[in-house]
Formats: structure tokens, sequence, C-alpha cells
């Protein structure tokens, strides 16, 4: 049976091969989520070291955690989308002024204009050359079969076919050997960034490359790929690249360009948006339909004002490649032509369909969702498998090679074996309706797309003249080939279209996901309107009282396009993007509501069975993405029932040491800024020497009687609301006084300090008094926190490498003070803890660092009684990377992070909770 979810799928095989109950199998993995790093059996079940916080006490802060190896560091982190406000960011806003922000507006709309040209060049650049490929190897098999025809052994044709598709999917799988980010169609990855997740090497111009040339050779082997998701992906690389200017090209390393206005994630994020619909619309003509694409699928932030860039960005896309098209053409300025992908334009004379035919299309939209969900369910067996068998083997890159000459073998016997045992010759009829763009002439479909293959020569020499049906389809481009479907008023035999109906849908089902570029919108398109004429050809083949009136009376190339929206709907599970496109590549609006409500029912009854494939394609590579909203099953649960109680964190002046220590022992991608709730003390009162700066361990819930409401609670303890800090957030001030301390007696004396900054933060902290005793401190009984504000990684390590620290004997006024562009100047590739030799931090680790400058003080919080439907909206609206859980007292308790909120967590909340249901 088509199974819910992916998580099941994984549970269900396992208790097979386990000899297993179902429920032990998902108890058990239940129990290993909640396992340490450190005991990790599946990484679809462990949590992220990167970002879960979870750290045992580790009683020497120098020495590092055998669990906190490198090697059992998660693959993905997130993105920095929320906007740190510490004191550089405040003074680089001071700094502005209107013509500023005037400039920077007018900056966003010239680059998506650059953006925009280059996609349509680039998507230029691969149609050609796949012309070119194409038209050469068709060029090929003709001349072979007219030489071979007259002595009967044409079928040594499919040498020379079978020669030319190797050849070609040998260089697209070298492409995805040299660069695997280049296989595949890189929609789900690109969606997991527009979500916040930060995956490694995603956006870089060497992954462009090897999409654009792996694609142009994967379509001319005959793969059952298109062209929009790769180009999707590249639009969306473009967009990055250009955006960031100094990291598009290696070269501009040595000559950066000072322009740092764009240069962070959240900016980035809708330059990739805007590029992403550019790369859709070069693809299909189709500029609405483009940013209406990344609108409903890619991106999951969006605003109005990105709305009419995206637009805009995807009209000069359109355009460019419109262009292009034309000089090519000898049509100089013509900038009437359709995108890459044409299927031609139907005819407004026909009749194209009446109202109580959107009963029919509702059926068709319905059976569409079924055939959608049982190929999505396929498409995920055969990951499976090929993630268990081929991916888990050594040299794995080679073993997905061999599986694409295995698929491009398989396709081409089997299209050629169709083609010469299963085919009907039929007479030719004539095309209906006027197509334009590459079918200028209403005759092109019939007289130069007809394939005459396996045909005896005797059926051609009268008046009437045959064609091979299935070769007809078969052995030409996709595009023509829908063309056909959608424009032939011809009556394809069932015979005919049964078979290829299921030759494509194993075939395309099988591709996908193989390690060549590939897309799945064009053969999507295609399967259903193989789908669409088979189900008119029933009621024209067979005189089915009443019904067959009803469905023949309309024009029948309007039950393909129905059929392509059917299948997609139900493979995709899009509504509004998919309308539109096809809209806008048949020119044809009166099929705006029927296209609509296929595309609605289609993706409701699929939704009964399993997610759209590219939701299937993220939780099978367990990519933590965040989706709309959580399961409905989990609305009784609470913040503190996702929250990871174990933290690392840090005092707000800290030893170098430390610093440098905890950087290398955990992979945290920020750390919460604290302080001991019962190590408060008086601003003018002494600083104990024993407490350590960067404690490891759980923190103690605060005790109940402490509340804002208690009057005998002290005001500098009372922490403020996260509003309130944020309204009255000011630039810190420096009123610290530190006293050098006396050697007398060779003991070390306590020290004065007080910080004073207009945030509410007005107590001292305490400070350890030497390295010596910093090695063989032991972390004491674990105290209530106060929370302060988050200092991510990266800013950690900007503050060591230049040296951003003071001595016992200074003040921290001597410490150095970095801008907002030094913070940033390294991004997005920072300098990594391996970077910073143990030599050089011994030198420095009895140093000091006052980190409070740097850190964000006005951090998101939600309290541990928070629904999770509130915890998941905001985290998921505001892009956040950390929320910390916090009680009315203002006392950390916990961090919920993107993995405590991906779907696979969630799925075992939703597990534990039938389990004990059950109990």
């Amino acid at each position: 049976s088509i199974v819910t979810n992916m998580t099941h799928e994984y549970h269900r095989w396992e208790a097979e091969e386990a000899g297993k109950p179902l429920s032990s199998v998902i108890e058990e993995e239940t129990n290993k989520a909640h396992v340490d790093v450190h005991e990790p059996r599946r990484p679809f079940h462990s949590k992220s070291n990167s970002e879960r916080h979870t750290v045992h006490v580790v009683p020497d802060p120098y020495q590092l955690p055998a669990h906190a190896s490198t090697k059992n560091k998660t693959a993905y982190d997130s993105l920095d989308y929320d906007i740190c406000y510490n004191v550089p960011y405040k003074k680089r806003l001071k700094s502005y002024t209107k013509f500023t922000y005037w400039h920077i507006n007018v900056m966003r709309w010239v680059l998506v204009a650059i953006i925009g040209v280059l996609t349509g060049a680039v998507g230029t650049v691969i149609l050609f050359s796949m012309e070119k490929l194409t038209e050469l190897k068709y060029s090929q098999l003709e001349k072979v079969y007219q030489y071979l025809l007259p002595s009967g052994t044409v079928a040594v044709g499919l040498f020379v076919l079978l020669g030319f598709n190797i050849l070609y999917a040998s260089i697209s799988a070298v492409v995805a050997i040299i660069e695997p980010l280049a296989g595949g169609s890189g929609v789900p990855e690109l969606m997991c960034y527009l979500n916040g997740v930060k995956i490694p090497h995603i956006i870089q111009i060497r992954v462009v490359v090897g999409k654009a040339f792996g694609l142009i050779f994967s379509t001319a082997a005959g793969f059952y790929v298109g062209q929009e998701g790769p180009m999707f992906y590249i639009g969306a690389v473009i967009g990055s690249g250009v955006s960031q200017l100094q990291s598009f090209l290696p070269f501009l390393k040595k000559y950066p360009i000072p322009y740092p206005y764009f240069r962070s994630d959240r900016e980035k994020r809708d330059f990739v948006s805007s590029g992403a619909a550019a790369g859709v619309a070069a693809a299909f003509g189709a500029p609405i339909g483009g940013t209406l694409f990344s609108l409903e699928e890619g991106s999951s932030f969006w605003n109005q004002s990105l709305t009419w860039r995206t637009l805009f960005c995807s009209f000069c896309a359109t355009f460019v490649y419109n262009f292009f098209k034309s000089v090519r053409d000898d049509d100089v300025g013509f900038i009437g032509k359709p995108g890459v992908v044409n299927f031609g334009v139907y005819d407004s004379n026909q009749q194209l369909w009446k109202a109580y035919h959107l009963i029919i299309f509702i059926i068709m939209g319905a059976i569409g969702g079924l055939i959608g969900a049982l190929f999505n369910s396929l498409n995920t067996r055969i990951a499976i498998y090929r993630s268990r068998f081929l991916l888990k083997r050594p040299q794995k890159q080679w073993w997905r090679a061999f599986e694409a000459f295995v698929i491009v073998m398989a396709t081409t016997l089997l299209a050629f074996f169709c083609c010469m045992f299963l085919s009907t010759c039929v007479p030719d009829q004539p095309v209906s309706g006027g197509v334009t763009g590459e079918f200028t002439d209403v005759e092109y479909l019939q007289d130069s797309t007809i394939q005459k293959y396996f045909c005896p020569p005797s059926a051609n020499n009268g008046s009437q003249k045959y064609h091979n049906d299935i070769a007809t389809i078969i052995y030409n481009p996709s595009e023509i080939s829908i063309a056909q479907l959608y424009h032939l008023e011809k009556e394809y035999t069932l015979t005919s279209l049964g078979i290829t109906f299921l030759l494509y849908y194993l075939l395309v089902c099988w591709t996908l996901g193989v390690a060549v570029p590939s897309g799945l919108f064009v053969p999507g398109i295609f399967v259903g309107a193989l789908y669409g004429r088979f189900f008119v050809a029933i009621f024209q083949q067979n005189n089915i009282p009443f019904l067959s009136k009803i469905v023949t009376e309309i024009y029948p190339g309007t039950y393909a396009l129905i059929g392509s929206a059917a299948f997609l709907g139900g493979v995709m599970r899009m509504t509004i993007s998919l309308t539109v496109i096809l809209i806008e590549t048949t020119q044809q609006i009166s099929y705006g509501l029927p296209i609509m409500i296929t595309l609605v029912v289609a993706k409701w009854v699929g939704d009964l069975f399993n997610d759209g494939i590219y939701h299937i394609g993220i939780h099978l590579k367990k990519i933590p993405f965040l989706d709309e909203k959580p399961p409905e099953e989990l609305d009784g649960v609470l913040a503190e029932d996702v929250m990871s109680e174990h933290i690392s964190f840090l005092y707000p002046i800290t030893r170098v040491g430390s610093v440098y220590q905890l950087l290398k022992s955990t992979h945290h991608s920020a750390y919460p800024v604290v302080t001991p709730l019962d190590d408060f003390v008086h601003p003018t009162s002494n600083v104990s020497d024993k407490h350590t700066p960067a404690l490891y361990g759980k923190s103690k819930p605060a005790p109940e009687e402490l509340s804002l409401d208690n009057p005998h609670l002290p005001k500098r303890y009372q922490r403020r609301t996260v509003r309130g800090a944020a309204a009255q957030a000011q630039p810190l001030y420096r009123r610290t006084t530190f006293k050098p301390r006396n050697a007398k007696g060779g003991e070390n004396q306590p020290m004065s300090a007080e910080l004073n900054d207009e945030s509410g933060l007005n107590f001292a902290y305490p400070i350890p008094s030497s390295g010596k005793e910093l090695q063989t401190n032991k972390v004491k009984e674990e105290k209530p926190l106060i929370l302060h504000g988050f200092i991510l990684r990266s800013q950690l390590l900007t503050l060591l490498k230049y040296r951003v620290f003071f001595s016992d004997e200074d003040q921290p006024e001597g410490q150095l003070e970095l801008t907002h562009k030094q913070m940033r100047g390294d991004y997005p590739r920072y300098a990594k803890v391996s970077d910073l030799t143990d030599d050089m931090m011994n030198e420095e680790k009895n140093m000091l660092m006052d980190i409070t400058l740097y850190m964000n003080p006005c951090p998101y919080t939600i309290s541990n009684q928070a629904p999770l439907p509130q915890v998941f909206t905001l985290f998921r609206t505001m892009g956040l990377r950390h929320l910390p859980v916090v009680k009315a007292s203002g006392v950390l308790i916990g961090l919920i992070t993107r993995h405590d909120l991906a779907h696979h967590k969630l799925h075992h909340l939703v597990e534990e909770k039938k389990l004990k249901k059950e109990k």
C-alpha cells in the first residue's frame, strides 16, 4: 500500500528485515532518538551536533570531549536570517543617510536585472546546444535508416542510436561524478536553502557549470528528463553570486568589490528567490508562472517588494532569451518567441470545453491524484533501494554513473523494441489549430515531425501516407511530442497509447533521482498528456452509450492538457504556479478554471496517501526542512516538551582559553550568554575567582518563588521581556572599572567590576583568576541561568582572529572594538577553529574577552508553556536559528533549534503519543 510518510517506510522495512512487530521497531527508534550524539544509529534519527546544544558536564574545560569529534558533525546547519542587533550593527545603521537607503533600493533592482539577463543567456546556450546535439543524433539515425531500408536490416540503426545515447550519457554522468551536486533537479535542496537550511557547497559557480553542461547532454542522451528543475537551480545560483559580487568567481577574491550591503544570508535569500524564478521563466517563457513557482514551492519567506523585483527579474530573463532566439531565426527584435519549452497554442475556433465537462475533469483529476501518489510511492522505494545498495558501496559515484548507463540502455532498447514490434502504422491526418513559435506552419507537426520508421515502403507509395504512431511519439524531442498530443486530432490507438504511457511512466519514475541533471516538469506533462489522450481514446474507439457523445464532442487535445495537469498535481502537489505556467505555455486563458479544478482535486486525492515528490526527496535526504505548520496531532505539546535541556553557554566576560576550547569541543553555531542567578552581586562588591566562564551542563530550573512579581527579588535580577529589551536597546557604553590585582603574599586578590548599559544589564560578572585554576577547576552544582543574549560561533572566531581581548591588568576600554564591516568581512567563509593553533592560543589563553558588544542583546524568547504551533510559527516565520525557552523569571531552561522541529523529530512525538494511547 502507499505509505503516508517516509519515516514509516523506513520502520516497515526494518520490521520486515528484523522479523519484529512494527510497534516495537518504532519504540526502539524513538528511544534511540534521545541517545546522545556519540551513540548515533542512523543520521535520520540523531540530532544535530551543530545545533542541538546537548553536551555532558565536562570536568576540565581544556579537555576535548570524545563525543565532540568533528566526525559526528551533521552536514546541515542553519542560516542567519535573523538580524543581530549588536553594537557594531547599530553604529552602522546610524551612519546611513536617506540617500544610502535610496541607493540600496536602486541597487536591488539593478542586480535583479543583471540576474535575469545572465539567466536568460544561460538558458539560450542550453537550448541551442540541446537542439544541435539532438538534431545530430536523429539526422544520423535517419541516414542509416534510409541506407538500410532496401536491405531490410533497419534494426542495425539501433546501434547508431545506442552509441549516441551512451556517449551523451557518459559525458553527463562524468560531470555528475566531478560535481555530485550537479546531479538531479536541485529543487529539494534549493527549497531547503530558502527555508533556512545551510547545505554545504550548494551555492557555487562550479555547480552552475556542471548543471548546465550535464543538462545539455542528459537531455540529448534520451533520458526522460526536463529542463525546468536545473534551470530553477541555475537561476538561483546566479542570483546568489551576482548579489555577493566578491564570491561569485574565484578571481574576484583578489580584487574585492567594496559593496557590503547585500553580504548576508537574509539579503542573499531574496536574490536567490528572484534568480530561481528567472530560471523557470526562461525555461517556459512564463515570467508570471516562474514568479509564482518560486513563491509557492521554492521560497519560505516572501514580501510585496520581493514580488515586484522577482517579476521584473523573470521578465528580463524571458526578454533576453527571446532576443537571442530572434537573432538565430533571422528575425532580430521580434520577442514574441516562446521559452525553452514550447507546447504550441490552442486554436480558439475549436470547441475546447463546455461547462458540464468540469465533472469529467474532476474525475480525471482524482485518477491523476491516484496515479501521482503511486508514482511517488514507487519512486520512494527506488530511492530507498538506491541509497541502501548503491550509495553505501565503495566509490559510490562510479556506481551511480553505472546506473545512468543502465537506464539509458534500457530506455533506448525498450523504445526501439516498442517501435519495431508493438507499434501500428496509421494514416496521416491533418493538424488542427494554429501553433506558434517553432511551429509557425500549421502543417509543421504533420510534415516534419511524423516518423515513418518500420512502416513498409509500399504503405507510402500511394496518395495516403502512413506513419508509426509510437515512433512519432518517442523519436521526437519531448516538446514536439507533447505538441502533437495537444494539437493533432488523429485518433491514437489504445494499444499504442497504453504501451507508451506505461513505458514513460516507469522509466520517468526510475530516472528521477539518477546522477544526471534532470527535471520532472516536462516528463510529467508528457506522461499526463498520454494519460489524457488514452482517457478520450477509450470513448472514441468504444461506443459507450451517452458518455461517448459527451466526451468526444470537444477537442481531444483538451483531455491531453487536463491529463497533464492531473498527473502533475498528483505528483508535485502544486496548484497556482502550475495553472499559470500551463496557461502561459499554451496561451489559452479559457483553460484556467478547468486546470485549477483538476490540480486541486489531484492534490487533495494525492495528499491522502503521501507527500509531494519534492518533499519526499527532502525527507529521504534527512534535511531538517520546516513545513508550513506542525502536525495537527501535536496541538497539546508544549515548548518544554521539544526543547533541548542540555546547553553550552558563555559568560559575558570570558577567558580566551575557555572560548577557544569551547569552540574546539563543540560545533554549535551559537551560544547563549548567561550569568548564574545566585552569582549576581552588587556592582561594587567583589567578584569571585572560582567560577569557570565557559560551562557545560544542564541548567537547573529556577525556584518556583522567583517571578517578576516577587517583591523580594532584587530589581537587577529581574529579566526584561524581549519586547522591552528590543524597544529600549541602545548602543552599549562602558563605565567599567577593573582594579589591577595586587600580588601580596603571592596570592591573587579579588577585583571589582561594573558593566553598565542601557538595555537593563547592570551587574558584575564572574571572572576566573588564572589559567592554572581554570584548568583544574571543576564545574560546581548546576544553577539557574539568566539569559542576556546570543553570540554566534562565527562572531567568536572573528574576535579571536582579530585578537579582541585584554589582560587582567588592563581595563576593558583597552580591548579592540571591531566595526560591522570587520565582523562581516569574511562572510560567507568565516575563519575555522582549526585555523587557530594551540600554540597561538596557549600564549593568550589567560587573556579576557568581553563579548557584550558583539552579542545579540535582544533575541526572541518563548515561554516554556507555549504550545507547539505557536513555537513553530514564531521559529519559521522569523527565520530563527535558535529559540531560547525561558520561565517567567527570565531563567533559561532550554533551547529549541531547527532539528527539534524537523519532520522526523515531530514524527517521533506523534508515534510516542500513539504508543502511550495504545498502552
